[in-house]
């Protein structure tokens, strides 16, 4: 998630850039020391989650709050815990009153990845397909058509009924563009389509007419979701 800090103190903000930096799922995009530089950044840059602190001169985090787009999130940061019930009603997810340990951080930031997740689910949910560039031109995949794919260096390679696509992309990147349930990562290198699957041995499945390797790290989650179905 790309995040924004909004904080005129200096103390604070490099408290939470720390936190940032020791959660991996979480990426700093810039540092704004008021509302009005914010606005600006927000407008020239993709954004997933501001944490902003409240008393500011000229414009107030709540103001700023209240002119973000519905997919970006809020965390709000303050020493006073007055303002937490006008917080809410601007729909925030979360209020972290100060002084902040990483504790309480990270129960705030999965809030916030979660909802994040279901946001993306809810949208993957409405389409069947996906778009990916090859050979110059986009081309329309149906989930339902997707064998298996398989990371190779810089590249993936998408196995369809229709045949295969090479696409430059990472396989983490292509994976979140995918149903979750549908789609399952066996190995660290192959994303399988549990739609394919002709049968699952102890290190290995298998779909159609490949052996794909089933990883230690992804087995248990991996046999769990199959189950599942």
């Amino acid at each position: 998630m790309n995040c924004l800090i909004v904080e005129d103190d200096r103390g604070s903000a490099k408290l939470i850039e720390n936190y940032i930096s020791k959660t991996n799922f979480l990426n700093l995009s810039g540092i704004c020391t008021n509302a009005i530089d914010a606005t600006k950044f927000l407008s020239n840059n993709k954004i997933d989650l501001i944490f902003l602190d409240i008393e500011m001169p000229e414009m107030s985090g709540l103001d700023l709050a209240e002119t973000v787009e519905k997919n970006v999130q809020v965390i709000f940061m303050s020493a006073q815990i007055t303002y937490a019930v006008k917080a809410f009603e601007i729909d925030v997810t979360d209020y972290l009153h100060k002084p902040i340990s990483y504790n309480r951080f990270l129960d705030s930031v999965q809030r916030a990845k979660k909802k994040k997740d279901e946001r993306a689910n809810v949208e993957i949910k409405d389409r069947d397909h996906i778009f990916v560039k090859t050979d110059h031109q986009l081309v329309k995949i149906k989930f339902n058509d997707i064998k298996w794919i398989e990371a190779m260096s810089d590249y993936v390679m998408i196995y369809t009924n229709a045949g295969r696509y090479i696409v430059l992309s990472s396989l983490k990147s292509i994976e979140e563009k995918l149903p979750q349930k549908q789609f399952l990562r066996s190995h660290r290198s192959f994303i399988v389509n549990v739609d394919k699957i002709n049968s699952i041995d102890d290190s290995s499945v298998i779909v159609e007419e490949k052996t794909i390797p089933l990883g230690k790290t992804f087995k248990v989650k991996f046999l769990q979701t199959v189950r599942t179905f």
